[in-house]
Parts: structure tokens; C-alpha cells; sequence
């Protein structure tokens, strides 16, 4: 489920363990398509990815994806952005160069004349010192969903109560209200 079928132009699984520091990049911003495919991208995005604007445009947005993600997280945000929600998570994204970046991000989608015609993506600089705990609750996802036994949606349901135990104990009732609670 990396992928969703996409093969991309650079080898997505292999990573440095170095972060980017994003510095003054304010908002990263992404627009897509229903399927996911990247029709804007911010300089600034740009920029911290370490792709161009035009490498990026064209490409699934998964091109950004980094391995330690659990396919879980995208799972929640396909389900919510396809039913007309906000989707407002942490991921954890791969530069060009395997390097990595962290951020706190909203998707939602863009509607045109009453019907949806794509995903608009924001992204904003999470507190550097929460970091390490999202480190560690998507190593356990990632578990949850690889020792649930099962190959199809089912696999998701482990890994999606690990998360939610997680929100829990942070004191919030939705991962939106915790996330937004962490902007630097």
C-alpha cells in the first residue's frame, strides 16, 4: 500500500535518518487531483522536498512519502477526505535526497460548482519536542498493523486503535484536536 500502484522515479524506501530543518518555510501547499496526483505545489514545498515544482507536478503526491509512515494514517485520511471531511494529521515526509521532515498537515477537498475536483494539502512546522513520541506511536502502528493477520482493510483496525488510545492519553477526543494543539 505504499504506493497505491505508483512506481516512483527515485527509491522512496531508502532514507538517510537525517531531518531538513524547514526554517522560515512558513505553509508547505499541495494541490492534487481526486486520484492524488500533484497539479500545484508551493515553492516553498518545493524547496524543503528538494524535488522542483515541475518534478513534483504530475507525480502522486506518495512521491513525498516516507517508509516509517503507517499505511494506516492514509487509510484515515482517504476515509475522511473522501467523505467530505478535514483530514488534519502528522506525517513525517521524504526529501529527494532521503533526508526527512515533519509536519503537521490539512487536507481537504476542493469543491467546484457543488462537486469535489481534488485535494487541497497545508502543511505547518509541528513542536520539535513532540516529535519523538509520533516516532514511537507509528513504529506501534506500523506493528499493529503488520501482526494483525490480515492482508485487506481489516489490517487497519489495530493499527487505527493504537492511535486513538494515543489521542486519549493526550487529553483530546479526535487526532485533529491533538494535532492542531502541536503547532510550533
Amino acid at each position: 500500500m505504499l504506493s497505491f500502484g505508483f512506481t516512483p522515479p527515485i527509491n522512496i524506501r531508502q532514507v538517510s535518518q537525517k531531518a531538513a530543518a524547514l526554517g522560515a518555510h512558513r505553509a508547505l501547499q499541495s494541490k492534487t487531483d481526486l486520484n492524488g496526483i500533484i497539479t500545484h505545489a508551493s515553492r516553498s514545498l518545493a524547496e524543503i522536498s528538494g524535488f522542483s515544482v515541475d518534478e513534483l507536478i504530475g507525480q502522486p503526491h506518495n512521491i513525498l512519502r516516507h517508509p516509517d509512515m503507517p499505511d494506516s494514517v492514509y487509510y484515515l485520511m482517504w476515509q475522511s477526505i473522501k467523505a467530505g471531511e478535514e483530514f488534519f494529521g502528522m506525517v513525517k515526509n521524504r526529501c529527494k535526497n532521503s533526508d526527512h521532515y515533519w509536519v503537521m498537515t490539512r487536507v481537504a477537498q476542493i469543491i467546484e460548482n457543488g462537486t469535489p475536483i481534488g485535494y487541497s494539502s497545508a502543511r505547518f512546522t509541528p513542536n520539535a519536542d513532540l516529535i519523538p513520541a509520533w516516532e514511537d506511536l507509528f513504529t506501534r502502528m506500523r506493528e499493529a498493523e503488520q501482526s494483525s493477520g490480515f492482508s485487506d482493510d481489516r489490517r487497519f483496525k489495530p493499527a487505527s486503535d493504537v492511535l486513538n488510545k494515543f489521542v486519549q492519553r493526550k487529553g483530546f477526543d479526535t487526532l485533529g484536536q491533538l494535532v492542531l494543539s502541536q503547532r510550533s
